[in-house]
């Protein structure tokens, strides 16, 4: 039986691969992007055809991903860079993405926003028209006999 992952064999780590941003817009959408940020963040905004896998997450869902090079990000490429070594030890290759999706954002490239419940649409104060009010002042101001 063949061993699986660096975990298995005690082979060193390989040096993580990091791409730009810019670097990025170059292959997407055509490549594999998982989004390690919390689904929270990722329902606020994220990169269109992004799949949602949060860090915390990412070991027990192995099976969700392709063996295809995954590249990663998240707010700012923090997180990406731990899911890359988890993944990387666990046989996939993998790309980080540089600053995540606050430079991508930043660059001018497309985000998907979605308004959350906490974060409700503003409503538009609504005045009634000026005669209006001026008959409901009059009709108020009557006395009635």
């Amino acid at each position: 039986m063949q061993p699986k992952n660096r975990l298995e064999t005690g082979a060193p780590p390989e040096p993580l691969r990091t791409i730009t941003a810019e670097e990025l817009a170059t292959v997407w959408p055509r490549v594999t992007l998982v989004d390690v940020r919390s689904r929270e963040e990722h329902a606020r905004a994220h990169i269109p055809g992004s799949l949602n896998i949060p860090l915390e997450e990412l070991a027990s869902r192995l099976a969700d991903l392709t063996h295809t090079t995954l590249y990663l990000l998240c707010g700012s490429g923090k997180r990406s860079s731990q899911a890359a070594r988890i993944l990387t030890d666990h046989g996939y290759t993998t790309v980080n993405v540089a600053g995540g999706i606050t430079e991508w954002y930043r660059a001018g490239h497309p985000v998907t926003y979605q308004q959350t419940p906490e974060d409700p649409p503003r409503q538009a104060r609504v005045r009634p028209p000026a005669r209006l009010c001026q008959l409901l002042r009059k009709l108020s101001s009557r006395k009635t006999a």
